[in-house]
C-alpha cells in the first residue's frame, strides 16, 4: 500500500471505526502493524530510521499518529525529537510534523512547565535551522483539540504535540497530494531532521532548561583533514554523529568492555578510579560502505574500544584501516 493511500485510509475510516469497541479491533492492528511496513516500503528509508504507528493504547487516540525515528536519536514519541504524522481530531487532514517527545520532561517537572520547555526548545531549533530551510514546512500545527474534553488524556497529549511542534506542513483530507510529493516531502524532513540531530545534544533526557549543544561544526574543523578526505560529505556526517552518540557508546562498552582492543590500554589501571568505565567507542564500518542506506548499528559487530591514543592515530591513516591492519603499525 502506497503512502497515499495509508493516510486516506485513516483519515477517512478511523473517523467511523472508532466508535467502536477498541480492545482487538482489526483497523487498531492495521494501524499499528501493517501501516509501518507499508510506508516503509514505499520510502525505503536507511537502517538508521524506524517507523512505528498508534491508533491508541486501551482505547482509541483521539491523535493517533506514524512517526519515523531516527534510531541515533530516539525510538519512541515519549523523548527526543522525530519526524511524526499527526492526524487533527476531526480528521479534515493530517500534519507532517518534526516534534518532540514530552514524557522525560513531564516527570521532572509536571505538564504545565514540561509544555513551556517544549516551546522554548521549538524556538530554540527553529532558530537554529533557520527560515529558508524550513520556508515549506511552517504550517501553525493546529490538531483541532476543542472537540476533545478538557481534562482528558487526549487532550493533555494533543496540547503537547502543538507545544512541541518545530516544523509542519498539514494536507487537507480533500486535496492529499500523490505519492511523489508525499515522498518527497519526507525526504526534505528527513533532512530537516539529521540538521536538527547534528546541532543539538545526542542525549535523549533534556536538562532544565534546553538540550545541551554539541558543536560539530567545531569537531569538523579540528578534523579538517579527516573531513576533506571524504568525497561524500554525508558520509563524513554519519561517521561523525555515529561515534558521539551516547546511548550507543554506551551499550558498545557493555558489550565489549573498556580495554583498548588496539594497544591494550586499561584507564582504570592507569588512572584509578576517575578512569573507570573509560574508553572511546570507534565506527568499523568499511567507509566505502557508510552511507544512509547501509549504515549499521550493531554495537557488538561493527564497532570496537579503543583508546584515546588509538582512536585518534586510525583516522590519520587513510583509508582508515581495519583494527588489524592499525594493529600492524603499532611498535609495541
Amino acid at each position: 500500500m502506497a503512502l497515499r493511500e495509508s493516510l486516506e485510509k485513516i483519515l477517512f475510516e478511523y473517523p467511523l471505526v472508532s466508535n467502536d469497541n477498541f480492545k482487538g479491533h482489526l483497523f487498531a492492528s492495521y494501524v499499528r502493524n501493517v501501516v509501518p511496513k507499508s510506508i516503509s516500503a514505499s520510502l525505503e528509508l536507511p537502517e538508521i530510521y524506524s517507523i512505528k504507528a498508534s491508533a491508541g493504547n486501551g482505547s482509541w487516540a483521539k491523535v493517533p499518529w506514524i512517526a519515523i525515528f531516527n534510531k541515533l536519536v530516539t525510538e519512541s514519541v515519549m523523548s527526543g525529537f522525530y519526524c511524526v504524522y499527526l492526524f487533527r481530531a476531526d480528521f479534515c487532514g493530517v500534519y507532517l510534523s518534526l516534534n518532540q517527545g514530552i514524557a522525560d520532561k513531564r516527570d521532572q517537572f509536571g505538564l504545565g512547565v514540561s509544555r513551556d520547555i517544549l516551546r522554548g526548545q521549538a524556538k530554540l531549533f527553529k532558530d537554529k535551522l533557520g527560515s529558508d530551510k524550513l520556508r515549506e514546512f511552517s504550517d501553525p500545527l493546529d490538531l483541532k483539540l476543542d472537540s476533545i474534553p478538557k481534562a482528558t488524556t487526549s487532550r493533555r497529549l494533543g496540547l503537547a504535540y502543538e507545544a512541541g511542534n518545530i516544523a509542519s506542513k498539514f494536507y487537507s483530507r480533500e486535496s492529499l497530494p500523490d505519492d511523489k510529493e508525499l515522498v518527497g516531502d519526507v525526504g526534505k524532513m528527513l533532512e530537516i531532521y539529521f540538521s536538527l540531530f547534528e546541532e543539538v545534544s545526542l542525549k535523549e533526557e533534556a536538562d532544565s532548561d534546553l538540550l545541551k549543544e554539541v558543536s560539530l561544526n567545531e569537531a569538523a574543523e579540528n578534523n579538517q583533514a579527516e573531513r576533506v578526505w571524504f568525497e561524500d560529505t554525508t558520509k563524513y556526517r554519519l561517521h561523525r554523529v555515529t561515534e558521539r552518540n551516547q546511548t550507543l557508546s554506551r551499550k558498545v562498552k557493555q558489550l565489549q568492555g573498556c580495554i583498548c582492543k588496539a594497544c591494550g590500554f586499561d584507564f582504570e589501571s592507569r588512572y584509578g578510579e576517575i578512569g573507570r568505565g573509560y574508553i572511546e567507542a570507534d565506527h568499523n564500518v568499511p567507509i566505502s560502505n557508510l552511507s544512509g542506506a547501509k549504515m549499521k548499528l550493531d554495537p557488538l559487530n561493527d564497532f570496537t574500544v579503543l583508546c584515546s591514543n588509538c582512536h585518534s592515530m586510525i583516522h590519520r591513516i587513510k583509508p582508515t584501516p581495519t583494527l588489524e591492519e592499525f594493529r600492524q603499525n603499532l611498535k609495541m
